[in-house]
């Protein structure tokens, strides 16, 4: 672990002078009434999320979940928790990193970071690490585990029908694909899932960054950030409801769209969630979808360009505020 840590850029450390004035500075402002109502407000919003979870299970207090099977009520009463969570978390880092250049001009930094070498550039890196790694990394570690949970649902699945239920569930899609082509497929799916987190908040802050450098005046940041959260929320919002009427089987749209819908929401809306859950990714999405098996390999391209994303729109960020006066 060591190993893979000291192989990170210097500013990525919590060592790093600029990464350790940022953390110390939001601590620095914590009072000690603050955290407790922070750790209040957690306990309260975690055993919502539960409740929604344990409503949607059990169809509304309708049935047992404790009846179903075991992966379909691991992901029945994780995935709208987790869905709203990371909702939640997009707008989160939008909304700090947004504000990071005005910040720093408020508090009257900002020339003297900017005129120190390579100034500008560690201010905005490290506020996306910090965003990203550092302020997020508990809620990260939820969504990550999560996703482990119900990998390990998922992998048991696999072992029904004494191991033939991948070949099952293949059987008569478009295309027809060998069984070695499919396990790597379904690999990548679960890849993806893991990693979408971690770059689709990482394009998120460094877009929030890059927004700070164009609008630094409190009244139009918080405008901006009000139109940001109404547009994604919305856009999230309409996928989710498509995908809910392709679950129900009452979107009648050809072929080609739903593989967009499904690639969209998968990528920009639940972060390939839904499809760690074999009795709709496999029963419904590969059999009336062709070619939808394929969705987690265009799901780990889509990784790969946002991490490439990442980089680029930082180094634009970094390029207009070293212009910022």
């Amino acid at each position: 672990m060591q190993r893979i840590v000291g192989q990170l850029p210097p500013w990525m450390h919590p060592e790093h002078p600029v990464l350790r004035y940022l953390l110390e500075n939001r601590r620095s402002v914590d009072t000690a009434r603050g955290r407790w109502t922070r750790a209040l407000f957690i306990i309260l919003l975690g055993g919502m999320l539960l409740l929604i979870g344990y409503i949607n299970a059990s169809n509304l207090f309708e049935q047992n979940p404790l009846d179903l099977p075991i992966s379909e009520m691991l992901f029945e009463m994780l995935f709208l928790p987790t869905f709203i969570l990371q909702v939640g978390l997009q707008l989160t880092v939008l909304l700090v990193t947004m504000n990071a250049i005005g910040e720093e001009k408020r508090r009257q930094v900002w020339d003297s970071l900017r005129t120190t070498t390579d100034g500008a550039a560690l201010a905005l890196r490290t506020r996306w690490v910090a965003a990203v790694f550092y302020r997020m990394r508990g809620a990260m570690i939820i969504l990550l585990l999560v996703r482990a949970i119900l990998i390990g649902g998922l992998l048991y699945d696999l072992t029904a029908f004494e191991g033939e239920y991948l070949k099952y569930l293949t059987g008569g899609i478009i295309p027809d694909t060998p069984l070695f082509l499919e396990v790597v497929l379904l690999a990548f799916t679960m890849t993806s899932s893991l990693l979408l987190p971690i770059t689709s908040l990482g394009v998120d802050a460094a877009v929030g960054l890059l927004i700070s450098t164009f609008v630094q005046q409190r009244t139009y940041v918080v405008l901006s950030q009000i139109l940001l959260v109404a547009i994604r929320v919305a856009f999230v919002g309409g996928l989710l409801f498509g995908v809910e009427q392709f679950r129900a089987g009452v979107l009648d749209s050809p072929n080609a769209l739903l593989w967009v819908l499904l690639f969209v929401f998968a990528v920009m809306g639940d972060w390939g969630l839904s499809f760690l859950f074999m009795g709709f990714y496999g029963q419904q999405v590969w059999v009336y979808v062709p070619y939808s098996i394929f969705l987690g390999a265009a799901m780990l391209a889509f990784v790969i360009a946002q991490a490439i994303l990442i980089d680029l729109v930082l180094a634009w960020a970094i390029r207009r505020a070293e212009l910022q006066e």
